[in-house]
């Protein structure tokens, strides 16, 4: 295997370097570490595609390689984060189990579901909502509430309820935009590009405050999306300029 081929798989690997190690910080109830190695998982694992499809190295290894990973990135180190963090507000100690486990299922579920329907290696609009989203919006979460939510409780009842519409997004058919068909050719891709580089240059200023309402606004923008279409009686499709 030459270097090119080998890159992809060295973020990838990198990706479930993180994953296990915010399990490992999350057991230790180091919550806000273990919810950046989260996030820092979501970006190595934004990269390894991209560079794979750069230097024409993609292949059916990859995939599955990748999505295995991401169950443990983005599906059992959130669940497991989510599971000792709440468990250490809430006194119904089956009610995080099940929540968290819902969401490691949904999860696998949604990853089982794309590899079966992946056509090619070019990511097109995604059915559901993107597990390493739903795991990067669990992670914001903790980190909203440890820095920015100054309550003792956190709103542990909005954490559960957040898991589980997460969860369901994950295992809908609702449609989201994939961000590598961002582009400046079309009117709509050039004001996506400047809205994404307005939150980027918001998040690098107030980087706890804005993540948190950012991710949640994007995991909710499929259902946001098919709510406006079935008001408007319009089909649910990705409209090109």
């Amino acid at each position: 295997m030459n270097a090119k081929a080998a890159l992809p798989s060295l973020f990838t690997i990198s990706s479930l370097f993180c994953g296990f190690l915010s399990m490992y910080y999350a057991v230790d109830g180091r919550f806000i570490a273990a919810a950046l190695l989260i996030v820092i998982a979501g970006f190595l694992d934004a990269c390894d595609g991209k560079i794979a499809r750069y230097f024409h190295t993609s292949s059916n290894f990859g995939v599955q390689f990748d999505s295995i990973v991401d169950v443990c990135s983005f599906g059992v180190a959130p669940a497991l984060l989510m599971l000792y963090y709440l468990d250490t507000l809430l006194v119904i100690r089956w009610l995080p189990f099940v929540v968290c486990f819902l969401f490691l299922l949904c999860g696998a579920l949604r990853l089982a579901r794309f590899n079966a329907q992946l056509k090619g290696f070019e990511k097109e609009n995604f059915s559901g909502l993107p597990i390493p989203t739903a795991a990067g919006t669990l992670a914001a979460y903790i980190l909203f509430t440890e820095h920015v939510w100054q309550s003792s409780t956190h709103a542990p009842h909005f954490a559960i309820a957040l898991c589980v519409v997460l969860s369901f997004l994950m295992i809908s058919t609702m449609e989201y935009n994939a961000f590598s068909r961002l582009s400046i050719e079309t009117r709509r891709g050039r004001i996506r590009l400047i809205f994404l580089l307005c939150i980027i240059v918001l998040m690098f200023f107030y980087t706890y405050e804005v993540f948190f309402p950012v991710a949640l606004a994007i995991s909710l923008s499929g259902l946001f999306r098919w709510l406006y279409y079935a008001i408007t009686d319009r089909e649910v499709a990705d409209v090109r300029d």
